[in-house]
């Protein structure tokens, strides 16, 4: 992996690990305090105490280093809150009670999606496209050559949606699936 792709994918890790907290402690899936105390006294509690903690423990151990690199406390208690984060979030009855509906959402807007791009790799944006036109025509627009010979338009769009903010795809399922509600 190249040290723009591990960039990127410590980012992605910085981004959710704690923010998921917050939104589960938001929507009443968790309580602050059920977090483990071996964890949050390495991380913290806070969505802005964990990013900053990480953030500061990469730059540390990645100085003078052709790669990046958590200390070995900070990243046992990055993979024990991702294992915690499993078990009390991401697979919690508040966060799978409408996976059917999701799941239905995901093929129903892949669909919509691949009908817009019609089997196209490059398509021309003009001003009378709506918003949503253009952020997808962008993105594939936006990928090399390389990429695009390499992969079939449907694995394109699969990577526009996987690609997308949770608010993001919950306003996209809105304006193109008839009847969508969660």
């Amino acid at each position: 992996m190249t040290l723009e792709a591990s960039v990127v994918r410590l980012s992605d890790i910085i981004a959710y690990i704690g923010r998921d907290i917050e939104d589960a402690i938001i929507v009443g899936t968790i309580k602050r305090e059920e977090l483990p105390k071996k964890i949050t006294q390495n991380l913290g509690n806070t969505n802005a105490q964990i990013v900053n903690n990480l953030i500061l423990d990469v730059i540390k151990n990645g100085l003078e280093k052709p790669y990046l690199q958590f200390s070995d406390d900070i990243f046992e208690s990055l993979i024990d809150l991702k294992k915690w984060n499993y078990t009390h979030i991401y697979e919690s009855k508040e966060a799978t009670q409408n996976l059917d509906i999701i799941e239905k959402a995901f093929s129903d807007l892949f669909y919509y999606y691949l009908e817009k791009v019609n089997g196209r790799k490059y398509i021309e944006i003009n001003e009378n496209m709506s918003k949503s036109d253009k952020a997808l025509f962008t993105f594939i627009n936006h990928k090399t050559d390389e990429y695009k010979n390499k992969n079939d338009v449907r694995r394109i769009v699969i990577d526009y949606i996987s690609g997308q903010t949770d608010k993001f795809f919950l306003s996209e399922c809105k304006k193109h699936i008839k009847d969508f509600k969660i």
